[in-house]
């Protein structure tokens, strides 16, 4: 530690130069602060698209809007009204450089936004016909091809031959992505995926496993305000009635807890159920707008006939299948064999910078859902239909802005959401938001700040605040305190539970930043008795501590290091700990014609409950985030080579080599053998 420690300093000293990082790398920045607590396996593609977007389209200054701003997620409130209060006062921008003169913003935000903002020009603007945006568009064809250079139990002969369960599809992983672009105005595309033990082509599967099209427009000056065809996402106001897709929870960004989606957004990711597939439409006049929205679709459940008696002639199912993935014979039973409606609507009422909505969502399924029999599941959703009606607001009053949602269930169940975001001044912001949601509050989509998913049996309080001390010291900090007041999945009990964050960040540069961060948890949760064989809730904590550092070493090099150590215990086992030490290289010819980022990351962790994340770069509109469990070391490389203008070639060679274990897994994903090896190899067209 003492050694990495003495190599990030020594390459803080040197790290003057003032070349500019390329864009993957400023990306992956981003999105690891905001979504590193998101521990379950998510596809990012969308969240990707949007700032690969913003890069390539920047937002004028002098033109964007507070609601595009807002699409930048590392500005919060208070940035944003500093950076349009400027505007107003002092006329348009003359250079992104004037930002420096709004004091509000610290260096690193001032760094991180010469990428997504000029001065000239806004495509966001265009008005430019239909149909000659379809001729002047950007085409973007997407190949991939990803492989895993072991031997899986579930592809084994001897499987099939002794008629166990096995995997029907190849160990290989294809992807097809065909975007069309113009402007912020018109998209359209395909999107085609086969998961690796999927059938390809047979006569379970006539092609790939997932399909996904879309057609998104914007018109200009009309009442229509956009049009969404084929699969899409819907959120409004803070995501508690109705919010499908992602929404980041604690992190880094302790001010960036406001939902403040895009109502509609053309769905580009591979999460196979986070979506809806249907149409909708925004009208607005004046100060009003309104959004009615239909989806239908089949989902994968374990559709069964039921155990009932009574409903002896009907089918049940219990649980949603998530994973998206069907290999075996009982996944592929499961494929798409339940048939869900969604429709609603919502509607604003929108002046300058205050907002009030009004959003009604019903869903139905051909068949009952039938919620199981343990206790934590007393309150959970069964039938056929439900439905959720809720009100947003947002408010602006001079710098400090009141926002929430209040919603209720068919089944006369409440769940509301409350914030305050108070810019007290340049140097101090605080945000202090409250929630509880009802133990019997049911919905189908919804992504509320919250601990937990589920949108249901959790009440709340966090406050966050950011401190300024000067443009390069900067403090982040939140407190989080929560309560369950029924059951939940292996937690007999009600129970409580709460985390802190500190993060102390220094900017010593534009391409040299250092940060520290203890973070610390506590839940209280089922605890097992080794002597007495039952089960009792207690304590369980985890503490985190990080030194981070990225810094250019010359105009080609660029260095990442971090070291990383989590403490894990609770009243009956030992501490367990996990510690990370990560090195990363990133290297660019001075025209970016090549780039080439690697890592070498050494590891050793006691226990799952010690477990540590870290994000990796990888290639284009695909994110890494792989869990580091037992002991060993992991390296990988990625090449990115710019053939030409209208060419581009990405592969990324990864190896984990544990020195603890034996075998990597278990069931049908065992690997015999302490060493895994992936390959991804993809190809860009762009025209």
């Amino acid at each position: 530690m003492l050694l990495v420690l003495f190599v990030v300093l020594s390459a803080v000293a040197t790290a003057q130069q003032k070349k500019r990082e390329s864009e993957e790398k400023i990306i992956a920045d981003l999105m690891e602060r905001y979504i590193e607590n998101n521990e379950a396996n998510i596809d990012y593609t969308d969240l990707q698209e949007q700032l690969e977007y913003y890069m390539r389209n920047k937002l004028n200054l002098n033109k964007a809007t507070r609601q595009q701003l807002q699409r930048l997620f590392f500005l919060n409130e208070g940035d944003i009204s500093a950076i349009l209060s400027h505007r107003q006062q002092h006329g348009e921008f003359i250079s992104i450089y004037e930002l420096q003169a709004v004091p509000r913003l610290d260096d690193l935000k001032l760094y991180y936004l010469s990428y997504f903002v000029a001065v000239e020009g806004n495509l966001l603007d265009d008005q430019t016909p239909f149909l000659k945006q379809i001729s002047k568009g950007r085409h973007e064809l997407l190949l991939l091809h990803e492989s895993e250079m072991q031997m899986r139990a579930g592809y084994e002969s001897e499987r099939i031959q002794n008629g166990q369960t096995y995997y029907k599809g190849s160990p290989y992983r294809y992807l097809t992505r065909y975007r069309f672009t113009y402007s912020n105005s018109l998209y359209f595309g395909y999107t085609a995926e086969k998961d690796k033990g999927e059938p390809f082509f047979n006569s379970q599967i006539q092609a790939f496993d997932f399909n996904s099209f879309h057609l998104f427009y914007r018109p200009k000056r009309s009442i229509v305000k956009t049009i969404a065809l084929g699969d899409y996402q819907a959120n409004f106001g803070q995501g508690l009635t109705f919010g499908s897709g992602i929404a980041a929870r604690k992190s880094a960004f302790v001010m960036s807890v406001k939902r403040q989606f895009q109502q509609l957004r053309p769905y580009r990711s591979l999460n196979e159920n986070e979506f809806l597939r249907g149409a909708a439409v925004t009208l607005g006049k004046g100060k009003f707008e309104c959004t009615p929205f239909y989806s239908g679709k089949y989902i994968s459940t374990n559709l069964r006939d039921s155990l009932d008696p009574a409903l002896s002639e009907e089918e049940q199912f219990s649980s949603i299948q998530l994973s998206g993935l069907h290999r075996t014979e009982t996944e592929l039973q499961n494929r798409y064999n339940v048939f869900q409606h969604i429709y609603g609507a919502h509607s604003a009422w929108v002046q300058k910078n205050n907002r009030i909505g009004f959003t009604y969502v019903g869903t139905e399924f051909d068949n009952a859902f039938a919620s199981g029999n343990s206790p934590y599941q007393l309150y959970n959703f069964s039938g056929q239909s439900m439905s959720q009606a809720g009100v947003d607001y947002s408010f602006t009053i001079r710098n400090a802005n009141l926002f929430g949602e209040v919603s209720r269930s068919n089944n006369n169940a409440y769940a509301l959401t409350s914030g305050l975001i108070i810019p007290l001044d340049d140097k101090l912001d605080i945000i202090m938001l409250y929630r509880n949601f009802g133990r019997n509050y049911q919905t189908i989509f919804a992504n509320p700040f919250a601990e937990n998913n589920d949108a249901r049996n959790e009440e709340g309080f966090y406050t966050g605040a950011t401190i300024r001390f000067s443009r390069k010291w900067v403090l982040q900090t939140y407190f989080d305190v929560y309560t369950s007041p029924w059951l939940r999945y292996l937690t007999d009990a009600p129970s409580r539970g709460y985390d802190y964050l500190g993060e102390l960040q220094y900017t010593l540069s534009r391409h040299t930043q250092i940060y520290f961060r203890f973070r610390h948890e506590e839940k209280w949760r089922n605890q097992n008795n080794l002597t007495e064989r039952t089960d009792y809730l207690s304590p369980a904590s985890r503490t985190q501590y990080r030194l981070h550092a990225q810094y250019k070493l010359s105009a080609q090099w660029t260095g990442k290091s971090r070291v990383e150590h989590v403490l894990y215990s609770d009243n009956l086992l030992n501490n367990q700990t996990g510690t990370l030490i990560f090195q990363d290289l990133f290297y660019s010819t001075p025209r970016k014609q090549t780039t080439l980022t690697a890592r070498v990351a050494v590891f050793t962790v006691d226990d799952f409950n010690a477990r540590i994340y870290a994000n990796e770069n990888d290639v284009l509109y695909q994110y890494a985030v792989p869990l580091f469990n037992n002991s060993g070391i992991r390296y990988y490389l990625v090449l990115h080579q710019r053939i030409s203008r209208k060419l581009d070639f990405w592969i990324k060679y990864s190896v984990t080599d544990y020195s603890d274990i034996e075998s990597i897994g278990s069931g049908l994903q065992q690997i015999n053998g302490n060493v895994q090896r992936d390959l991804r190899v993809q190809l860009r067209i762009v025209l």
